[in-house]
């Protein structure tokens, strides 16, 4: 059997020192001159003049075969080639190709040659795991520069191959490989082919109790990781394909419940509400709001309460359950109230008041648009303008009822009383009226009953108009079209439009 020696030790400095050195001190090459005679010159040797005037390139690859280390730089050498291949191939127009070549970049040659060599080293110790590790290290190191994608994969499926060759930790490694590429794959927008691997990695996982260094178990960490992703993917296909949209949520669901991640179910299962709600389906979409609901009183975090509520109201109010989406409703203002977030309140009260219109309790319905525009004051002067408008719709239909049967009571002194108030228009006309202190005979107040009941129902047609829809249900933008019915996946309130807010 060969014997494999030690490199020899050379007390001469290193060979990319001189080069280094020459690159320092802004010393240019001249024309070479005759040698008068071999061995030493003006006390100089031959290899030290050698080194000086090389490239860096070119005296890395010389210390890496005098140390005996073949291995190292044909790899090195073939990432040479490779690069220069890629550049001068006619289809590359990637604006890559004007970033300097590898071999001009000394901080990156002096990374590649040490763990290259401690890769070669581990490989004839049989330590393929420590081999796995500097593989491992070069793709990290890459992953910092975009113009280096190219070695950050390379030295990836490095590490694929060398996990394999790793027999005493039962496919630990080769988890962690897929895991990897992963993840760099995910980092680089590439979310198909990262699932791909993120799937394996979980598969890899089932069954073993792993750990990774901080003592987290691996299986763990590909269910939130494909939780994360499926989630993502997610967004991506929200408006292009529904329903794959939410085979994918249910996917991030399970991911979430299974890893024991207790938030993130509920944020999945929050998410899987907004998209059924936004395909028109309230009765499923309430089902995942109330786990999320149930989720967010467990962990006592008030915000995410109040979004289940407010969701919950508004699945409620499509289905035309305004009495329960009323209750809902004022839920969401009591937790909105404590919230340091007047944006979020005045929604809120807005909502509330909406539903107070629409259910004929106008005195409420009034209070909560004045608390709404009060709180968005020197926020949004347009929106508070639309909530002074709502406010004024609901306070007249407050007063409708009892003015109509005052004009048809024909009673000279309520008309007088009347004509009065119209001068200032508060609410002792109407106070007086519904304590009896105005006279009227019983057949006109039978008429006036009738009347009222009348009013009632025109005010109830009245607040279903567009105009008195809530500011929120009604602004338009790019991204909120002329209907209102704008959804979002994530954390962000969902906004159902008029149909929905008027079924």
């Amino acid at each position: 059997m060969a014997t494999i020696l030690p490199p020899v030790p050379s007390e001469s400095k290193s060979l990319t020192t001189f080069t280094r050195s020459r690159a320092s001190t802004g010393v240019k090459r001249t024309k070479a001159k005759p040698r008068p005679s071999a061995g030493k010159l003006a006390g100089i040797d031959r290899a030290e003049v050698g080194a000086y005037r090389n490239s860096y390139k070119h005296n890395l690859c010389l210390e890496i075969l005098q140390e005996g280390n073949v291995s190292s730089f044909i790899e090195l050498f073939q990432l040479f080639e490779h690069q220069k291949k890629d550049r001068e191939a006619p289809d590359n127009e990637s604006a890559i190709k004007n970033e300097p070549l590898l071999i001009h970049q000394p901080e990156k040659l002096d990374k590649l040659k040490s763990k290259l060599v401690e890769v070669e080293d581990s490989r004839r110790n049989g330590k393929h795991n420590k081999a796995y590790d500097a593989y491992l290290d070069l793709a990290q190191y890459f992953e910092q520069f975009p113009s280096d994608e190219w070695l950050t994969d390379h030295f990836h499926k490095q590490c694929m191959k060398e996990s394999l060759r790793v027999k005493s930790d039962e496919g630990k490694k080769q988890a962690e490989s897929n895991y990897s590429i992963g993840i760099a794959l995910e980092k680089r927008g590439d979310l198909t082919k990262s699932i791909e691997y993120l799937e394996t990695f979980y598969e890899l996982t089932q069954g073993q109790d792993w750990q990774n260094e901080d003592g987290v178990f691996l299986h763990d960490t590909a269910c939130i990781q494909l939780y994360q992703t499926y989630t993502a993917v997610a967004e991506e296909l929200y408006e292009q394909d529904p329903s794959e949209c939410i085979e994918y949520l249910k996917k991030a669901y399970r991911m979430a419940s299974e890893g024991g991640h207790k938030s993130e179910t509920g944020m999945a299962s929050h998410r899987l509400g907004n998209i059924y709600e936004a395909i028109g389906d309230p009765e499923v979409a309430l089902m995942y709001h109330k786990g999320y609901l149930d989720r967010a009183k467990r962990d006592k975090n008030p915000v995410w309460t109040g979004k289940a509520y407010e969701a919950m109201a508004r699945c409620e109010q499509s289905q035309g359950n305004l009495e329960t989406a009323t209750e809902y409703y004022q839920e969401f203002v009591n937790i909105t109230k404590d919230l340091d977030d007047k944006a979020v309140y005045s929604e809120a009260c807005s909502s509330l008041a909406y539903l107070y219109n629409i259910l004929g309790s106008y005195d409420k319905a009034v209070e909560n648009y004045e608390i709404a525009a009060r709180h968005f004051a020197n926020m949004d002067q347009e929106r508070v303008d639309l909530l002074n408008i709502n406010t004024a719709i609901a306070s007249s239909h407050d007063k409708l009822a009892s003015y109509s049967q005052a004009i048809q009571s024909g009673d000279p002194k309520v008309t007088a009383t009347l004509m009065e108030w119209k001068d200032y228009r508060d609410r002792s006309f109407i106070d007086a009226f519904a304590s009896g202190t105005l006279p009227i005979d019983s057949e006109q107040e039978s008429l006036g009953t009738e009347s009222e009941e009348k009013v009632a129902a025109i005010g109830a047609a009245a607040v279903s108009a567009p105009s008195v829809v809530p500011a929120f249900q009604r602004q338009q933008s790019p991204d909120n079209p002329a209907d209102g019915s704008q959804y979002t996946l994530g954390e962000s309130n969902v906004d159902v439009g008029d149909e929905a807010s008027q079924s």
